[in-house]
């Protein structure tokens, strides 16, 4: 076996089910039995449940009263065959029964609407109840739970609206129907024992055998329904996973691998299904043939007491009927037992699930504590250890003892995985640390309320969480609860975050839908919007986790200089791996291997070359040194960029970057830089001007979406020249400039409240009438329209096993009219002259025969077309699956495309569909061969009769064809209303950090209190329309047999039947209506399923014709790269673009970086360059070849070959659910060289985590990802680059790559990038692989895009972008050189660390210029 290959094996093997985990699970179902399914009833349901009881019960002895009928009514029959009465008489007798029949006909009507109104009720309330039940048990647990999932959370939710969902089917009508069997079988079995005991003793004498073969399958049903359940759910891991992370599978070709493993989970549940469904048939079959063997022993015996006189044919006949009736309620219900049985588990799985929840660690903010009158914020560690649940074995944290003092700002940095992060986890209750305790203000941390710690600690980390909300939306959910918050408050935190000009140039501002997990914004905005959010949550602590990472230098430091001036006298814990950040009075903390290794303030800690401190900083200094030797010209910028804007601002006001004040304290110092973001900063006052009130620190920006003064909103409020207001202001340090951001143009006014109240109602309306005009996403389609999908998805042996099943369904059909004939002809011996005895033997042997041919095709159409069905699912779930990894991104930015609907299709409503064909489809078919047949037959004994029914047809027909109409329409609302119910579970736990880290438990409980209830409405809605009519639907049967009746004596009377002949084709037609109503009964479920079907085709039917497709191109081993004139815009957004007119080469084998501030466009193209999207896909017309590769137009490139050509390491690191290992390597064939455990560690080496991931247990086999070992965001990264690396690819794009990691990790692959460049012609061996660490590959191209100055250095050449435009183009030195905006955008980075690196430029310049080829950090 080769490596791979056992790789592959060890890893399936962790993937299977925990054996112990499931055997308690099932015991716990064994336990709980069938009151599982009323797991979550309460006492208010119980009102509708006995009212639907109620119903049932009458509507049920509707039943036995109309076998009653029957009897008194064959009576007549019979007495007028043996001549004891006449014609008339006969027709009168009967007329009156038949008035007693429709009378009971209403009655039912009435209680049946009034069943099925009452039984859906109460299945809505039982899904609600439980929907709310678990939401709650999933707030109250803690971190660690969420960490163990072994699927995930991703994955676990969609199982959870599964499980609920078959809940809910299962108290429903299934329950309804199987109380109404209960009650039917019973009062028949009654009806039975009065009119004859002894006959029905000898006929139900089998019984017994019936329940224990019932018993003994359902005991085997059981754990196969778990395991099916536990593949499904690992399948899901898979979907969710790949579709959250759509953009990497595309960008390492990942699409055959994702579906290969999801095929692979999808199969084995079918195998598991497979068993169960045949469990289930050998159960219909074996219930078929003994209920109907028993007429055996029942007619011989029957026909016997007739004889020798102790019973009358009446009494007979009645037992019978009834008997048949307890037979038909018996066997009608089988198949809803399939539904009960799966109720049952669910419910069983959920109630396990919530007592398992309850009986471990529950989250401290289900606890109560103390809650202090206020928090000062002094924070103290003392001898703190801790390790997370998902690695036991690995201390994140030993014996830290820290302490933060109120009022001050504490900056802790260290390298990946030193435990920065988890101070913050820990500080806000996200786990319990192992040893040593935690105090806030001299409290022990489990002494206080959670809640009051969350609302007094702030805790923002590097992977901004937004939600599916507006801009204002996800601001404003800082204080959610706070109705004193105004649109003010929310502008002004905007302003803060430096938001103005993006929601400037967003078409609805603030009302801008960001989408889930706010996707339709940059890395860089998102975390603005967080840090929005943070400034109007205002706590007395705050906790910054690399929570500006993704922001450009000048924006970054824009920020912190106002995050400063906010944070004053409030205490602020800054976690970071970049030092430049740091002031020489800024307190340092400084952690590695979990350790704290060093604290205190930065001034002092430099002086000392030998401490950890210096270790980072001399990585920085080392570095930075080489730009040092730099002219004064400070001036200069800052007159270029003032000057750009507004010939008003004076150049004699510029202070150099971050100037101290004598003393070196930067406490005293202000800063100009809002001035130098808009030359009308200056125009709103700043806090000091408050007159004490809460204010934003940064004043707001007059101009773009934001205008107003401290008094009112106006857009000329308190003007003077700017040149005077920022001349009287103090000393302060020179204005970092952002030049691409805020323009000239921001000299141009508007009012917010203008923007509000005029323009983007304004937009809401378009975008509404759009949406009305908008057709909706899918459409119900007809039975037949689903099942033409089935036969062309099939290879011969399943439509072999079809046509098998098929002809078993026709056979079963067959059986039932040859009962019915066998029946009659044994009826007709009771008023037989001759040999009464001899037939009454030979009929009941026939039925014997009936009855093993009907229970041998009762096993075989059951199991074969259950089989099928689960065969054409797969098939439709994997070709589902297929194309919708094959569509553009622009379909994953959809709304009605997000992971949880898309999920919830493919599982849930995929197992619903399966039923069409597994259940309904089969049952259909034997109706109407049954009915056909039936017709038939009776035609040729009695064709008037047979008339009078099929005219009265096409009333029944439209009664049906309007119940099914009804019932198709709600059951689409209420799926749609379930999927939004999923919706906002989904975004609730896959986001839980935020959510507690906010206090938003009750914010989203509301949330999804309203969603639950909406669902609720609209199942309320349902169960009225789809009940009234079924009440008709089901009663017109028992008014058309009163019709029959009343004609059959009427013709038979007068001599034009024979009494043989009408009743014959009486019990033909009546039995045929009987399993007609049975189909009417599953109108409901097969609505559902129907519904289920068609959003299922939606995707399995979603267009091939995605631009990906459109080339056949291949690529030459060199990229020559040419964007020329470009324009590009969304297409969630067509009309803003985000690239105008883009222009620049990418020469082959050179390093270009790409840079500029925070939504400028970089990112966009490297989208462009993988044809993630294409330029001519929106409403902007493209010129021809805007983007070329060796000459090559970009669309007419294979996209795979392209993607192989090119790899890609995005800011926000991913990892798959599977080792690390098979991270590294994924996307690639396990046959080739690249995916060996050399070149794995090659790549790992060269990103700098090979020394981690050997530090593991279980080395590159650890598990990652959903259900596996957590990592820190630097070693997920790192993973990440090796990933890239590993491919040898002709191109590597860097976006951001290095913005999580620490300064070492940083210089590593930073280290490794420069190598690519410098040598890359080198380290192949004669078979072109690599040799030792060497990864690069002759001639590779490099894109670097990047905020960090360390990083632009390498390039060949810069790229400047600004607002979606090239504004400076040349190598770092040239552009440098220049003092344009790509130098403003420098000095930023410089700032932190100018005046100590002058200092000891002298010390570092000869270690810095020793070689060329030397690590600088050696």
């Amino acid at each position: 076996m080769s490596q791979a290959e056992s790789w592959k094996l060890k890893n399936e093997k962790d993937q299977e089910a925990d054996p112990e985990q499931d055997e308690v699970q099932q015991e716990a179902v064994r336990r709980a039995g069938w009151k599982a399914l009323f797991t979550f009833t309460t006492k208010k349901h119980l009102l509708f449940l006995t009212g639907a009881l109620i119903s049932g019960t009458i509507a049920a002895i509707s039943l036995p009263a109309q076998a009653i009928m029957y009897g008194l009514v064959f009576n007549q029959f019979a007495n007028f065959g043996s001549g004891q009465i006449t014609g008339p008489e006969l027709l009168s007798n009967v007329s009156k029964y038949c008035v007693y029949m429709a009378a009971i006909a209403a009655i039912a009507w009435f209680f049946d609407s009034l069943f099925l109104m009452l039984w859906l009720t109460f299945g809505e309330l039982q899904a609600r109840s439980a929907r709310d039940r678990v939401f709650n048990c999933l707030l109250m647990k803690d971190m660690a739970w969420y960490d163990t999932r072994r699927c995930g959370i991703g994955a676990f939710l969609p199982t959870l609206q599964m499980q609920v969902r078959d809940l809910q089917l299962a108290t429903s009508q299934p329950m309804g129907e199987g109380f109404q069997s209960l009650v039917t079988a019973l009062s028949s079995i009654g009806m039975a024992f009065y009119y004859s005991w002894d006959l029905t003793l000898v006929t139900i004498c089998t019984v017994p055998i019936v329940y224990l073969v019932m018993a003994f399958l359902s005991s085997r049903l059981s754990s196969k329904a778990f395991q099916q359940g536990d593949s499904l759910q690992e399948a899901l891991k898979y979907l969710t996973t790949a579709i959250q992370n759509i953009e990497m599978v595309k960008c390492f070709n990942g699409e055959q691998f994702e579906l290969d493993k999801y095929g692979k989970m999808i199969a084995r549940a079918e195998k598991f299904y497979n068993i169960q469904a045949n469990l289930r048939s050998i159960q219909l079959g074996a219930m078929q043939f003994i209920t109907l063997s028993m007429f055996v022993q029942g007619f011989w015996y029957g026909s016997s007491l007739v004889v020798n006189g102790k019973r009358s044919a009446a009494h007979v006949v009645t037992t019978f009927w009834a008997a048949l009736l307890c037979v038909q309620a018996v066997t009608g219900f089988l198949p809803q037992l399939i539904i009960l049985q799966k109720g049952q588990v669910a419910g069983a799985r959920l109630q396990a699930m919530m007592a398992q929840i309850q009986g471990q660690e529950t989250d401290p903010g289900t606890q109560e504590g103390d809650t202090p009158s206020r928090c000062i914020g002094d924070i103290e560690f003392k001898q703190v250890s801790f390790s997370y649940p998902s690695l036991a074995d690995s201390y994140a944290l030993r014996d830290a003892t820290i302490f933060f003092p109120a009022g001050e700002t504490t900056f802790v940095i260290g390298r990946s995985g030193s435990g920065k992060s988890t101070l913050g986890q820990l500080l806000v209750r996200f786990y319990e640390p192992t040893a040593g305790e935690i105090l806030i203000d001299g409290i022990p941390l489990r002494q206080l309320d959670v809640h009051w710690l969350r609302k007094n600690v702030t805790l923002l980390e590097q992977h901004s969480v937004l939600f599916s909300d507006t801009l204002y939306g996800n601001i404003a959910l800082a204080k959610w609860d706070d109705d004193s918050i105004t649109a003010k408050d929310i502008r002004n935190a905007a302003t803060f975050a430096h938001l103005d000009q993006m929601l400037k140039d967003l078409p609805d501002g603030l009302q801008t839908i960001v989408g889930l997990k706010g996707n339709g914004l940059s890395g860089g905005q998102k975390q603005r919007v967080a840090l929005a959010r943070a400034h109007l949550r205002d706590t007395p602590i705050l906790i910054l986790d690399e929570s500006t990472c993704a922001l450009d230098y000048v924006t970054r430091m824009a920020v912190l200089d106002a995050l400063r001036k906010w944070r004053k006298r409030k205490t602020t814990i800054i976690i970071t791996h970049d030092i430049s950040q740091i002031h020489p009075d800024d307190f340092v903390c400084v952690l590695d291997n979990s350790r704290v290794v060093q604290e205190g303030y930065r001034r002092t800690m430099k002086n000392d070359e030998s401490t950890p401190f210096n270790a980072f900083r001399n990585s920085l200094v080392l570095e930075k040194l080489e730009s040092l030797k730099r002219e004064d010209d400070t001036d200069e910028l800052l007159s270029y960029y003032a000057s750009s804007c507004d010939p008003h601002v004076s150049r004699r006001n510029s202070r150099t970057f971050f100037e101290f004040d004598q003393e070196g304290s930067h406490s005293e110092r202000e800063s100009l830089i809002p001035q130098m973001i808009s030359p009308f900063w200056g125009l709103v006052p700043n806090s000091e001007e408050s007159h004490g009130a809460r204010r934003p620190s940064m004043p707001r920006i007059e101009s773009g979406v934001f205008a107003s003064s401290r008094g009112k909103e106006s857009p000329v409020a308190d003007l003077s020249p700017v040149s005077t207001r920022i001349s009287n202001l103090k000393k302060r340090p020179a204005p970092i400039s952002r030049p691409s951001e805020y323009h000239c143009s921001l000299g141009k006014t508007t009012s917010l409240t203008k923007l509000e109240s005029h323009q983007q109602p304004q937009r809401r309306r378009e975008k509404q009438e759009k949406q009305e005009q908008t057709p909706k996403t899918f459409k119900t389609l007809s039975s037949m329209h689903i099942l033409k999908t089935v036969w062309p998805k099939f290879d011969w042996k399943f439509r072999l096993t079809l046509m098998v099943a098929v002809f078993a369904a026709a056979i079963h059909a067959a059986c039932t009219p040859a009962f019915s004939f066998v029946f009659a002809r044994l009826l007709a011996t009771f008023y037989a002259v001759d040999d009464r005895q001899h037939q009454a033997l030979l009929y009941a042997l026939v039925i014997l025969g009936i009855s093993i041919t009907n229970g041998a095709a009762t096993y075989a159409f059951h199991f074969l077309f259950d089989y099928s069905a689960q065969g054409w699912i797969n098939k439709l779930k994997l070709e589902a699956y297929e194309r919708l990894l094959d569509q553009p991104r622009k379909f994953f930015d959809l709304e009605e495309n997000n992971v949880s609907r898309l999920a919830e299709t493919l599982d849930n409503f995929a197992e619903e569909a399966r039923n069409i064909l597994g259940r309904f489809i089969g049952v259909i078919l034997v109706v109407a061969v049954m009915t056909l047949i039936a017709v038939v037959w009776s035609l040729i004994s009695c064709w008037k009769l047979t008339l009078l029914a099929l005219g009265s047809a096409p009333i029944i027909y439209g009664i049906t064809a309007g119940y099914k109409a009804v019932n198709s329409k709600w059951e689409s609302y209420s799926n749609d209303a379930h999927e939004l119910v999923g919706t906002v579970l989904y975004e609730t736990f896959v986001n839980i950090r935020t959510v507690r880290c906010l206090v938003l438990e009750e914010a989203f409980r509301k949330r999804y209190r309203d969603t639950t209830e909406g669902a609720l409405r609209i199942g309320l809605k349902r169960a009225i329309y789809t009940g009234s009519f079924f009440g008709l639907n089901y009663s017109a049967i028992f008014f058309l047999a009163a019709l029959l009746f009343w004609y059959g004596a009427k013709i038979v009377s007068v001599g034009d039947s024979s009494t043989t002949n009408f009743i014959q084709a009486a019990i033909l037609l009546l039995m045929s209506a009987s399993y007609c109503n049975f189909i009417i009964n599953l109108v409901p479920q097969i609505g559902s399923s129907k519904d289920g079907a068609a959003r299922l085709l939606r995707l399995s039917n979603l267009p091939k014709n995605s631009h990906e497709h459109a080339g056949t191109g291949k690529l030459p081993p060199f990229l020559d790269i040419i964007l020329k004139d470009v324009n590009f815009a969304y297409p969630s957004r067509p009309d803003q673009l985000v690239l105008k007119d883009v222009s620049f080469n990418i020469p082959p084998g050179s390093c270009i970086a790409i840079v500029g501030a925070s939504g400028s466009g970089k990112s966009t193209v490297a989208s462009l360059l993988l044809k993630l999207y294409q330029t001519d896909a929106n409403r902007v017309i493209s010129r021809t070849s805007d983007i070329t590769i060796m000459g090559r137009d970009i669309k007419s490139l294979n996209t795979r070959e392209l993607r192989s050509s090119v790899a890609i390491v995005s800011q926000t690191p991913v990892l798959f659910p599977g080792t690390i290992a098979d991270n590294i390597s994924y996307g690639l064939s396990p046959s080739i060289w690249h995916s060996s455990l050399e070149s794995i560690r090659a790549a790992a080496i060269a990103a700098g985590i090979d020394e981690f991931i050997s530090s593991l247990p279980l080395g590159y086999q650890t598990l990652v990802g959903e259900g596996g070992t957590g990592l820190s965001g630097g070693q997920a990264q790192r993973i990440a680059i090796a990933r890239a690396l590993v491919r040898q690819p002709d191109a590597l794009i860097l976006d951001e790559a290095t913005s999580a990691l620490d300064v070492e990790s940083a210089g590593i692959v930073r280290d490794t990038i420069q190598r690519l460049v410098l040598e890359n012609q080198k380290g192949f061996d004669d078979n072109g692989r690599l040799n030792g660490e060497e990864i690069a590959r002759p001639g590779m191209t490099i894109v670097i895009i990047t905020h960090a100055r360390e990083m632009m250095k390498i390039a060949d050449r810069i790229i400047m972008l600004d607002r979606g435009r090239v504004v400076e183009e040349g190598g770092f030195e040239e552009l440098k050189g220049r003092r344009g905006a790509f130098a403003m955008l420098l000095r930023s980075g410089e700032s932190g660390e100018s005046e100590e690196l002058e200092d000891e430029e002298e010390a570092w310049a000869d270690a810095i210029w020793k070689g060329k080829g030397e690590d600088s950090r050696s």
